[in-house]
């Protein structure tokens, strides 16, 4: 029988589920679909945990992507079941749509911002932030001692910040949120490299 593992502490969810939103973002160009599949899939992962279904707690983060995927591609297929059938859902607001553009606009600023950082420093945000790795994880990842991984990674991020700003036109000055964001673009699988 697999070991039981903790439940994950309420910063690892909460980590956990802004990745998820915006993979479902990405895939459902829906607010409110992406809150419900972050919902379910954190739902599903907390039980999956309690069943002691993770073989290694390292791989969380690859876990909870794989329960997402798994309820992402169950809303869309509920999705299409509903065109099918003629039932129909409430139309996408135009201010979803815009939302759903702008965050798509931000996620290719942020990849093509990414390109301009080394390969050693685009994997040291994409562990940090897509696979949720401490800096001490990394370190071992890595080969390098945790303070050097953390000061790398504070530096990989001012420097995306900057050519993030760059390209956004937006000079220096820049929100919390847009600044959030872009972090949470970096978490994209297949995205960086």
């Amino acid at each position: 029988m697999a070991e039981i593992f903790p439940d994950p502490s309420p910063a690892d969810l909460s980590r956990l589920r802004s990745g998820i939103r915006i993979m479902a973002m990405h895939d459902l160009r829906d607010a409110d679909l992406a809150e419900e599949v972050a919902q379910e899939s954190l739902t599903r992962l907390v039980q999956a945990l309690r069943e002691g279904r993770l073989q290694d707690p390292a791989h969380l983060g690859a876990f909870a992507r794989a329960i997402a995927r798994h309820v992402i591609v169950d809303t869309i297929r509920a999705r299409q079941r509903q065109s099918e059938t003629g039932t129909t859902e409430e139309p996408v607001s135009e201010e979803d749509s815009l939302g759903a553009l702008v965050s798509a606009e931000q996620a290719a600023r942020v990849r093509a911002a990414l390109e301009q950082l080394s390969p050693g420093d685009r994997e040291i945000l994409r562990l940090s932030f897509f696979e949720g790795l401490t800096p001490q994880q990394v370190a071992g990842r890595v080969g390098e001692p945790s303070p050097r991984v953390r000061k790398r990674k504070e530096r990989a991020l001012e420097r995306l910040r900057k050519v993030y700003l760059e390209r956004s036109g937006h000079g220096t000055a820049v929100r919390p949120t847009q600044l959030r964001e872009a972090q949470a673009a970096i978490a994209r699988p297949g995205r960086s490299e």
